[in-house]
């Protein structure tokens, strides 16, 4: 028997977590069954682990997820991210007050079985980033911890149990409607960092210092979601289509690009170095060939059409994308208040990208993040960084999620 203690987001050079555990096994190939048990389950978590679900199923492996959906903390993407997983996924729920708390991953074969059990729940920060601690056990299946989990769990895990829910779109659809499960944005100001707008720190409130946050292993790429509003008619990637209402959530990548944007009568057409031109959007020098889809969301948050613009690379060392939205059809605003884009990588060739004047709400805030971040070469050196998109969700929560 092999027992091991995974510690995480505390002492980063050990560099652990039940993230890093979970694509160890799944990549192993060695089992032909996958369970777990989980209180709460965010977008972030669950898109993480589809691509490796995906895997596992074409090997046949048999997939079974029951999670709960107690105190908001279970939300709606996370649970249409389960639902495309087409695998046997249920939620457990009741009015008791009493909550569905486990957190179990269980991998099996006909020999041998892993279990982690602990405190990590399925999202990003409680699968990486929190701090927190599992037991992992490694056995062949006469162990009696493995017979006595299944004594214990026979009526959740044989379906027989009462309070079981098959996950189907009806039910996401009603758990929405009455509140038991709430947007990713929600979840995530209740449940990832911390906060609930029921509570406002109060002048005088102690003040606590900040720790480094873990990194994500090796393979574990959560997937992103950005919060638009969509105009009755529009015409927008294939990628980016939905047809859940008038506010959707876009899949999107990592990186996005914040950049000032420089001034002069044909300000729409955006000029980047060579490095940013090639290596965040694609795009080598001397071929303007290359085309990439922008679409445009307007400082209402509404989801603009999509644009498909060509690079143009010039001898002159000029290495520029045209933009074409409504900020872009007044005159320059100046040095003093460039105006500022931000890029969101959605594919290596598709980007979604807003342009923040400065009476915007969140101008002042990226725009000194961007200063402070951003290689200072002189005030007047356009300032550009590639950030992680969580540095932009902090920095700007109304657009992204």
């Amino acid at each position: 028997m092999e027992t091991v203690i995974i510690g995480q987001g505390f002492n980063l050079g050990e560099n652990t977590s039940v993230g890093r555990e979970l694509i160890e096994q799944f990549n192993s190939e060695r089992y032909d069954s996958f369970t777990c048990l989980v209180a709460f389950a965010s977008y972030g978590g669950i898109s993480a682990l589809t691509p490796y679900i995906e895997k596992e199923k074409k090997r046949g492996v048999a997939i079974k997820v029951i999670l709960g959906v107690d105190q908001k903390g279970t939300s709606k993407e996370a649970l249409e991210e389960v639902l495309s997983w087409g695998v046997d996924a249920l939620i457990y729920h009741t009015r008791s007050v009493t909550i569905f708390h486990p957190k179990v991953y269980l991998f099996e074969n006909v020999d041998i079985f892993t279990l982690i059990v602990g405190s990590n729940n399925l999202t990003e920060m409680g699968l990486v980033k929190n701090i927190e601690c599992s037991l992992m056990i490694k056995d062949i299946k006469s162990n009696p911890v493995c017979s006595k989990f299944y004594d214990y769990w026979k009526p959740i895990l044989d379906g027989t149990e009462t309070n079981l829910y098959p996950i189907t779109r009806d039910l996401i659809d009603r758990l929405s409607e009455e509140g038991i499960v709430v947007s990713e944005s929600r979840r995530a100001q209740r449940h990832d960092d911390g906060s609930d707008s029921a509570d406002v720190p109060q002048p005088g409130a102690m003040r606590f210092g900040c720790s480094e946050i873990q990194p994500n292993p090796e393979g574990f790429a959560p997937k992103r979601l950005v919060k638009v509003r969509r105009p009755a008619s529009s015409s927008v990637g294939e990628a980016m289509r939905t047809s859940a209402g008038d506010e959707v959530s876009l899949p999107i990548g990592q990186e996005v690009l914040i950049a000032e944007i420089g001034g002069g009568p044909r300000w729409k057409q955006v000029n980047f170095p060579v490095e940013i031109f090639e290596t965040f959007f694609g795009a080598r020098r001397g071929d303007n060939t290359y085309a990439i889809k922008l679409t445009n969301i307007a400082a209402d948050g509404t989801l603009g059409s999509t644009e498909t613009r060509q690079a143009v690379s010039v001898k002159s060392g000029n290495y520029r994308f045209e933009i074409g939205c409504a900020e872009t059809q007044g005159a320059y605003p100046g040095a003093e208040s460039r105006p500022i884009g931000l890029f969101v990588k959605v594919k290596s060739d598709e980007f979604l990208y807003q342009v923040l004047l400065a009476e915007h709400s969140a101008y002042r805030r990226i725009r000194e993040y961007l200063y402070r971040e951003s290689p200072h070469k002189g005030d007047v050196e356009l300032k550009r960084h590639i950030v992680h998109v969580e540095a932009v969700r902090a920095l700007y929560p109304e657009l992204v999620i």
